[in-house]
């Protein structure tokens, strides 16, 4: 989030600070109403597919909380359920579900990162890095390969790691289906009677204020999940 608020302007994270989006509108039914779940729904835009753990971890909120109000997002449609996991409808394609649940898991991203900062790192300097064991660093690094997100290469006797263009393709391809989602967003809590404000779009972050007459907030919600979520994990 810092990143972010850094390109915000001081205008605009002046009105963030103020009316941020910590609190609780004074109404009833809208799911974006609730504080916390505004927060979960913004961290599933982040890491799509991210385990409850994870969240709650993140959150400070227990499992039941997290599931709870991940019921309810799923139910007002702003959340799906595919296979077990759970992604926000509309900014990510559901066929690369399996990808964001991979880089979700543990070591995946620190993994993937090491390679893109240091392009053809060997076994052992990438266990080092990740604080892994070399098996386990193999063994995710194998994952990875799998999927196309990582080229394995034999040089004598070490294997190097490097990075494939694959992340920034569907970073690219995914651009216009990130815009239709932040309309479709908009688009809701106007539906929803909360009166929304789009105050910036840019840099695959919408700043939207919204509320009642009686309180507003700002949500700053990011829409650059195949760079985040890779880029964002523990």
């Amino acid at each position: 989030m810092a990143e972010m608020a850094r390109g915000l302007g001081r205008a605009l994270q002046s009105v963030l600070a103020q009316e941020g989006p910590g609190e609780d509108l004074e109404i009833e039914g809208p799911s974006l109403a609730n504080a916390r779940r505004r927060s979960l729904f913004r961290y599933l835009c982040l890491r799509p597919c991210a385990r409850v753990g994870e969240i709650g971890r993140a959150l400070s909120l227990s499992h039941a909380t997290v599931r709870w109000h991940e019921r309810d997002l799923i139910e007002k449609g702003y959340l799906e359920f595919d296979a077990g996991h759970v992604f926000p409808r509309g900014l990510i394609d559901p066929e690369d579900s399996g990808l964001f649940v991979l880089l979700t898991a543990p070591a995946r991203s620190a993994v993937l990162l090491a390679c893109f900062s240091d392009p053809g790192v060997s076994l052992l300097d990438l266990a080092g890095r990740v604080k892994l064991s070399r098996q386990s660093t193999s063994k995710v690094a194998s994952e990875l390969s799998d999927l196309g997100l990582v080229s394995l290469v034999e040089d004598g006797r070490f294997r190097r790691h490097y990075p494939t263009d694959l992340m920034n393709r569907k970073r690219d391809a995914n651009v216009p289906r990130a815009k239709a989602f932040a309309h479709a967003f908009v688009r809701r809590l106007a539906d929803d009677a909360l009166s929304p404000e789009l105050l910036r779009d840019e840099g695959g972050v919408i700043l939207v204020r919204f509320g009642t007459s009686s309180k507003r907030v700002v949500l700053d919600l990011p829409l650059d999940p195949y760079a985040t979520v890779w880029r964002s994990g523990r």
